[in-house]
């Protein structure tokens, strides 16, 4: 996704899996010759591999453009997308498997000014890809893409070829927008460059995968960003919903309508438990502070727990965490490359209860390196993985979607 305007870096795709693995990466055949030649590979690699990616992948704005990726792998793998187009304006995010994509999407993002920009981007798996986008209805916008409106009012519909790409921005907040198509499609969303108001933070990228709304759950805990000067979740249904949510001492029911979504703020030290009579899709935003700037990820719903994550801490941040969630009779069979969680220091542990299922969260400070996550009871856990440095920071989630 577009970046902050000064950002020259590359896109780094760190893929992860466990032997000896064969991975090919195609693009569209409609690519430049100079681009495709910097994207198309094919290598054998064992455990884990950093696959860097040229700045010009970066997607323009309101253009169709031939700039999907595919990867294909010959066993199970997890990919990871660092958007290190600059020092000071990187964000992560978990790339979902392609039996996972769907045809409904809701977008997530957060209200911004002139060159913040909320964003969204498409990409077509397949060809004669029709998608249909349609702002959300609190969302007075106009935005003029293709020679079409695109409105509350006004639905946007074309054509995508196989691996072709469209990314949308507003300076506003795009939240809520629905994309659908009539073939499995990739979305992403997020904000070019965002600076949270009062909390002493730079402008920073933010985006994220987004799950298709068939993958959501009704059942979350979010924990803080540690850290942060405070943590922003969003909450968004797409369908008339009632939604419990927890904080501290209060809880209280919200009604949400369709495609509206409604935003929390959680301090430094508080976790939240959201409950929902209809699956909806929780994101957070750490919203950064004096030392490190904001940066966002979905957050997983207690069916998306796994028991197994590997997953990788890149290096050049100052400071990187963990943070697991996992059922407190669960907590001793926790192991982290093969250590106990009592060999890593805890910054943050609260406990949270959902289902009747009392849940610990702990958040651990760690070195960069790959990491193996595993209960040797198999019970699943939640993980989310972030890190900080100067005017920095990025985040993204264990996994989203339903096993």
């Amino acid at each position: 996704m577009a970046n902050h305007e000064v950002a020259r870096g590359d896109v780094n795709a760190h893929i992860l899996t466990e032997g000896k693995t064969f991975l090919n990466i195609t693009s569209s055949p409609n690519l430049t010759n100079a681009i495709k030649s910097k994207v198309d590979r094919a290598t054998n690699f064992t455990s884990d591999i950093n696959i860097p990616f040229p700045n010009e992948l970066s997607c323009k704005y309101l253009v169709k453009e031939p700039k999907g990726v595919l990867f294909t792998l010959s066993r199970p793998s997890t990919a990871i997308i660092f958007d290190s187009y600059d020092e000071g304006t990187t964000d992560g995010t978990l790339v979902i498997p392609t039996r996972k994509l769907s045809t409904e999407y809701l977008v997530s993002s957060v209200i911004s000014g002139h060159q913040d920009h909320s964003q969204f981007a498409v990409g077509s798996l397949h060809g004669d890809t029709y998608i249909n986008i349609k702002l959300n209805p609190n969302n007075n916008g106009t935005i003029m893409l293709l020679g079409q409106p695109l409105s509350s009012k006004n639905t946007f519909s074309t054509r995508l070829n196989q691996f072709e790409t469209l990314q949308v921005k507003q300076d506003g907040d795009l939240s809520g927008t629905i994309v659908t198509a009539n073939k499995p499609i990739a979305v992403f969303s997020g904000n070019r460059c965002k600076a949270f108001p009062g909390t002493g933070s730079h402008c920073s990228h933010m985006f994220s995968q987004l799950p298709p709304t068939q993958e959501y759950d009704n059942e979350y805990i979010i924990p803080p960003f540690y850290q942060n000067s405070g943590t922003l979740f969003q909450v968004i249904s797409p369908v008339y919903s009632m939604v419990r949510i927890t904080y501290g001492a209060l809880s209280t029911w919200e009604r949400f309508y369709p495609n509206v979504h409604q935003n929390f703020k959680l301090h430094s030290n508080e976790s939240s438990v959201v409950m929902s009579i209809h699956p909806v899709q929780v994101t957070g935003f750490a919203m950064g502070s004096s030392t490190h700037d904001p940066y966002m990820t979905v957050i997983p719903g207690i069916h998306h727990y796994l028991d197994y994550y590997k997953i990788v801490v890149p290096e050049n941040f100052r400071d990187n965490f963990i943070s697991v969630i996992i059922p407190k009779h669960s907590l001793g069979n926790l192991k982290i490359n093969d250590l106990p969680i009592s060999s890593f220091t805890t910054v943050f542990h609260s406990q949270e209860r959902s289902s009747g299922i009392t849940y610990n969260i702990h958040t651990l400070s760690v070195p960069h390196g790959v990491y193996v996550l595993k209960t040797t009871d198999r019970i699943r856990f939640g993980l989310l993985v972030y890190g900080h440095s100067r005017i920095n920071g990025y985040g993204y989630a264990g996994n989203f979607v339903l096993p």
